[in-house]
């Protein structure tokens, strides 16, 4: 599937004790055993808010094509609750035209995932206590749902905002384990809106608890979903 530039979010006037930036942590070079992913599954990771060791929720945001990981910090300000440590990796692909992708060619799925599931175990293995939450936006919505096709992977939590659909429902497990808010514009103009019902249809099929907010507007997360994703963490 082709993938347009998409616009930033803009959230003005949204501020949160809990989302002090950390310094960044970037990638260290490669261990000699090539087959190991570097450190935060070798992408470069920004934090915010909880320290990662005393957060009690650890939330990973994904940004969507032409973006970069500064792009959801806005939306990271407003859906901070207490002790929560917040996420944004950066896509591994820079793009020509600039910002990064997560995915430009069909095997790029496979890359981007097993980096992203790198991510999440290395945080789990960082802070066991920490219930963990994905989220993402456009392709980075899509990247995440791609996360329900591993049932061992210690996440509570996907948040799908206007993805794309991939056609994976073989690979889904019988039972889905993460909660999922998914949510997508019925006036969208980049990714089409039949694609978050399609994946809606086969998340419903395989078990899972799906929270499914259709709104009116494109491509963009309105203050609708914003608040949804907020309560959810807040639970």
């Amino acid at each position: 599937m082709k993938y347009t530039v998409l616009a930033a979010i803009l959230i003005a006037g949204c501020t949160d004790s809990a989302t002090q930036t950390q310094t960044p942590a970037t990638n260290q070079a490669p261990t000699p055993d090539k087959t190991e992913l570097a450190p935060w599954g070798g992408l470069n990771v920004q934090f915010a808010g909880q320290p990662l060791a005393d957060a009690k929720q650890i939330v990973v945001l994904l940004h969507g094509y032409g973006a970069s990981q500064q792009d959801l910090i806005p939306l990271g300000q407003y859906i901070g609750v207490e002790q929560q440590c917040q996420v944004f990796p950066e896509a591994p692909i820079a793009l020509p035209t600039g910002g990064y992708a997560w995915a430009t060619e069909e095997e790029h799925w496979k890359s981007s995932t097993s980096q992203i599931v790198a991510l999440v175990k290395e945080l789990h293995d960082s802070n066991q206590n920490a219930k963990i939450a994905v989220g993402g936006f456009s392709q980075g919505a899509t990247l995440a749902s791609l996360l329900a096709t591993d049932p061992e992977l210690p996440v509570d939590d996907l948040f799908l905002y206007s993805p794309a659909w991939l056609e994976f429902e073989t690979e889904l497990p019988e039972k889905i384990k993460p909660d999922v808010l998914l949510a997508h514009g019925r006036l969208d103009q980049v990714l089409p809106f039949l694609d978050s019902q399609l994946l809606r249809n086969a998340l419903d099929r395989r078990q899972a608890n799906v929270n499914w907010i259709a709104f009116n507007d494109g491509h963009t997360i309105p203050m609708q979903v914003i608040e949804a994703t907020r309560d959810k963490l807040q639970r």
